[in-house]
């Protein structure tokens, strides 16, 4: 009994060491996938890109993502390995040949991000499955975290326009974070998660596939104003790129805090259910908000409550389908809405000569994930999700 107990502290202290590297490369996946929104000024000034060609190198980014999460297998930690060895091979090619092979390095370079932050999230939700929403709202915590903080720490490089440093940078930590899941995470204690067939059940069938629109749409809506929101602030008046990436900043900054305060007790106190409601009222007004009066500090206003407002509502949505499905194909549907949705926002904008047009996009993407909250909940009445509830996925009074 005691040799038990042994080993499950030890098991329990290797996991919490695991949880707080891997926690920081999620970070580092969250400053990685805005990098290129920051970068994308720049870019487009260099090489002379148009809005809808700029929007097809985000779609490129988060297509890959996408595929990412689809290729990533049961086998978490030689997903992790992939993962963050596409990284830093896609990293190494931007820093030697730059604009040369830029659409293929930045393919390669999404496929590794949906692979590593797919295979992590999986990871937390097998390990801690009876926490799981507290736990990928705090995972989501962290890489709103990195991404509050990249285009902070990005701005020297960009004063300086030395992107091949910053490509260097980012190439050796993805490179430590290779060296630690290689050698550590593989002689770390498995854990073999239950099986768990990936049949949904016929009468949740119609809400499984309104979430995941609904998590599609969110991520589209979170890609489509970060991605953005750098080169529109620009455009809108302010008065240098360092302040345009700030607006980038305060949005992730809001989504950072909304996270960090829901990953606690608070989403119990709130109820999942209201949290997605106000969620996404705030996020639809904020995004109206941007584009009504595209000036400096009502832009900064606007992001930061879109940014908080946007927060729970994916890892929430994240939570409930993972409850049917421990695939990653599932994270992919996430990654496709954040392809899209940048690249249409981006040839709307090139349409119409003007971004203000493009950011449209975002605002009927709030209104669609009204329409979908709406329709879910009409479904999820208790004499309507009998399986619902034996899946433990929707029931009251979580949804």
């Amino acid at each position: 009994m005691a040799d038990t107990n042994t080993s499950v502290k030890v098991r329990s202290a290797r996991w919490s060491l695991s949880a707080t590297v891997l926690s920081a490369g999620f970070s580092l996946t969250g400053a990685g996938t805005v990098m290129l929104g920051v970068l994308l000024p720049i870019l487009s000034q260099r090489w002379g890109l148009r809005d809808d060609r700029a929007g097809f190198l985000l779609f490129i980014q988060f297509f890959a993502s996408g595929l990412g999460a689809i290729v990533t297998g049961l086998n978490r930690i030689r997903s992790l390995v992939l993962g963050y060895g596409l990284l830093a091979v896609a990293l190494t090619g931007l820093s030697l040949n730059g604009p040369k092979i830029v659409y293929e390095a930045f393919f390669v370079y999404g496929l590794g991000l949906g692979m590593a932050m797919t295979s992590t999230s999986l990871l937390f939700s097998d390990r801690w499955e009876s926490d799981r929403a507290a736990k990928l709202e705090w995972l989501n915590f962290v890489w709103s975290v990195g991404a509050t903080a990249g285009p902070i720490c990005f701005l020297p490089f960009l004063r300086e326009g030395n992107l091949r440093l910053l490509f260097m940078m980012m190439l050796v930590l993805s490179l430590a974070l290779l060296a630690w899941v290689g050698l550590m995470e593989r002689v770390a204690p498995k854990f073999a998660p239950k099986p768990k067939s990936t049949h949904v059940p016929q009468p949740v069938r119609p809400v499984f596939a309104m979430l995941l629109l609904l998590a599609m749409t969110a991520v589209g809506a979170e890609a489509s104003l970060s991605g953005w929101l750098t080169t529109y602030s620009q455009r809108a008046g302010m008065r240098s790129l360092v302040g345009a990436a700030f607006a980038t900043s305060i949005f992730w900054l809001g989504e950072m805090l909304s996270r960090l305060g829901f990953s606690t007790r608070l989403m119990a106190k709130a109820g999942q259910r209201s949290v997605l409601h106000w969620g996404i009222w705030g996020v639809t007004v904020s995004a109206v908000a941007v584009i009504v009066a595209p000036r400096p500090w009502l832009i900064l206003v606007a992001a930061g409550a879109a940014g908080a407002s946007l927060g729970p509502i994916y890892p929430l949505s994240l939570s409930y389908l993972l409850e049917l499905s421990p695939w990653g194909w599932i994270f992919a549907v996430g990654g496709m809405g954040a392809a899209l949705f940048p690249w249409i926002t981006g040839s709307v904008s090139a349409h119409f000569h003007s971004l203000r047009y493009g950011l449209v996009v975002p605002c009927l993407a709030g209104l669609v994930m009204m329409g979908l909250n709406a329709v879910i909940f009409g479904f999820a009445q208790p004499d309507r999700t009998e399986a619902g509830i034996k899946n433990n996925v929707f029931k009251q009074p979580h949804i």
